[in-house]
């Protein structure tokens, strides 16, 4: 099978992800595309925007903060820290990602409701971040090469969402050809590529996307070659790639047969799938520890009618569960190089009534 990139307007790919956040009765199985669409509303201020009812019995509601911060928590002591520093401004972050040399903290924000997301770089020691140089349009979700030199991104900046490969030693990007191998017919249309993960050696770019029938698949692209692979899965929707360490299985998200979003792992050809999580809640965004040992994902399994999302991790066999942070709406989990730290995006719950 081979795949060419279908470009749509960027509001369609957003709406199908709605629906199923919707299917699956959970504001957490959307990731960045619900987040946005909750931050453009309103007035500038950072007060409470997104109302959640409890699926079935309507008694239930939580409010979380229109506004979001980059936080790290220690894994050693416990504590966490912000990042970010709004200064009393409106400010929504996403996708937090360690450079290689743990020195830096790249992540999308928002400066005010109506506002595309754009790139920034912050050190990851104190609250201060720069726009991406060389890169004045939208972007979002970016992931680092692993010698520090590039970044990929996603971009709705144009006919439709794109991924950006950008150097960063030259200043510049480019949007990457998906289209893949077009002779032989029976190609299959992608669109709306999301949640870039870089392969250890840096030659494959693993990625998200939308097919013409209606599924959410995950790719692989060959950056040398062009190649486009798909990875082979039974469910109907797959999100939220992650290498492993060793560059030899995927981390992931897929729905069962509920729509509901469970942790799995699998080689890169899709084989040996196996999933780490199982129940009512969605489970999401997960990341591999740099020794490969845990992976701490995004998940509302403390109170699922709620969809509010705290941190877990567990051992890839499965084993060794345990919860990570509380009180708040917290996703989008990124390691640090060196395994201590979790970059994390935090929004505050503002009123819990029922």
């Amino acid at each position: 099978m081979s795949y060419r990139l279908r470009s749509v307007p960027p509001g369609v790919s957003k709406r199908r992800l709605l629906s199923l956040a919707l299917a699956a009765v959970s504001l957490a199985a959307v990731g960045i595309a619900v987040e946005q669409l909750l931050v453009s509303g309103g007035d500038e201020s950072a007060g409470p925007v997104s109302t959640t009812p409890s699926p079935g019995t309507g008694t239930t509601f939580v409010t979380v903060s229109r506004a979001s911060n980059i936080a790290v928590l220690d894994l050693r002591t416990g504590r966490i820290r912000l990042v970010t520093d709004s200064g009393g401004r409106y400010l929504a972050v996403s996708s937090p990602a360690w450079s290689p040399d743990g020195r830096r903290i790249a992540f999308a924000r928002q400066e005010c409701p109506h506002c595309p997301f754009r790139i920034a770089v912050s050190a990851a020691d104190r609250s201060s971040a720069e726009p991406l140089r060389g890169w004045l349009k939208e972007g979002n979700e970016p992931t680092w090469s692993p010698d520090g030199g590039r970044l990929v991104f996603t971009t709705t900046e144009g006919v439709g969402r794109e991924l950006v490969l950008f150097d960063l030693h030259r200043a510049r990007g480019r949007a990457l050809d998906l289209h893949g191998d077009e002779g032989g017919g029976g190609d299959e249309e992608v669109e709306s590529p999301n949640h870039p993960a870089f392969s250890p050696d840096g030659l494959t770019v693993a990625f998200e996307a939308e097919t013409e029938r209606e599924r959410t698949r995950v790719f692989l692209l060959d950056l040398p070659s062009g190649e486009l692979r798909e990875v082979e899965s039974e469910a109907d929707h797959n999100a939220y790639p992650a290498f492993s360490p060793t560059g030899r299985r995927l981390a992931f998200s897929r729905t069962d047969s509920r729509y509901v979003w469970n942790v799995c792992v699998a080689q890169l050809d899709g084989s040996q799938a196996a999933c780490l999580t199982r129940g009512p809640a969605n489970e999401v965004e997960p990341t591999w520890s740099p020794d490969g040992r845990s992976i701490v994902f995004a998940s509302d399994r403390n109170d699922p009618r709620r969809a509010v999302r705290s941190l877990y991790l567990v051992r890839p066999p499965g084993s060794g569960l345990r919860r990570l942070t509380k009180g708040y709406d917290d996703g989008a989990p990124s390691y640090s190089p060196d395994a201590t730290k979790l970059a994390f995006v935090r929004r505050q719950i503002v009123r819990v009534e029922g």
